[in-house]
């Protein structure tokens, strides 16, 4: 769920105070803030952020979050997880719920908001970034400097094998079902480089942040 910060683009009005803050330190407020901003950015998911819910797959580890006022207008979550990728299982940082508020995008809050992930990235220290995004967004992350790992032939770049990723998804009553995918999967190099990304299908094992 990547997609809603893609509008962003120069110059805000607003002064957004961003911060980057551990889920076991979030209040309730914080959760309701988030769950209401969510709901609104995600509008089709509206139903997943009732209440103090700021999640919809996995909760994060790590939250970043910008605020105008008491109001937050962007966020990201992130998690370190084991991927198991080919045959190498592989300590990433998935990233998701990647939002600018609707009434702050075409502000550049999405651009920042990336360059906050990848402070995020660094302070988590795992090798590697990995998301999953819509086509129509994929310009936003690569400009960001996200690279893609299947391009619209579902063959990898880097390795030149076929790329597809296989997670967990879950209703909001709980039913839960695989779910394979092609494309939109993106790495971000943090501790290594796209060259040692290994070859073969994601699987995640679970849900997806």
């Amino acid at each position: 769920m990547s997609d809603a910060a893609q509008h962003a683009s120069p110059a805000s009005s607003l002064a957004p105070v961003f911060s980057t803050v551990a889920e076991g330190d979030l209040t309730l407020d914080d959760h309701e803030a988030l769950a209401a901003m969510l709901a609104r950015t995600f509008d089709a998911y509206d139903h997943w952020y009732a209440g103090a819910r700021s999640w919809a797959g996995m909760q994060p580890e790590l939250r970043v979050v910008a605020r105008d006022g008491d109001v937050v207008v962007a966020h990201a979550g992130l998690r370190r997880q084991f991927v198991t990728v080919g045959e190498t299982d592989l300590l990433v940082t998935a990233v998701g719920m990647v939002a600018v508020s609707p009434a702050a995008q075409g502000t550049g809050l999405g651009g920042e908001l990336l360059r906050q992930v990848d402070a995020a990235l660094e302070r988590l220290g795992s090798r590697f970034g990995l998301l999953e995004t819509g086509e129509a967004v994929q310009g936003f992350y690569r400009g960001a400097g996200w690279l893609p790992l299947g391009d619209d032939e579902g063959s990898d770049p880097v390795t030149g094998h076929a790329v597809t990723g296989h997670y967990t998804a879950f209703s909001a009553d709980g039913a839960g079902v695989l779910v394979s995918q092609d494309e939109g999967w993106l790495i971000r190099e943090v501790g290594a480089t796209a060259a040692d990304w290994p070859a073969g299908d994601i699987r995640w094992n679970g849900q997806m942040v």
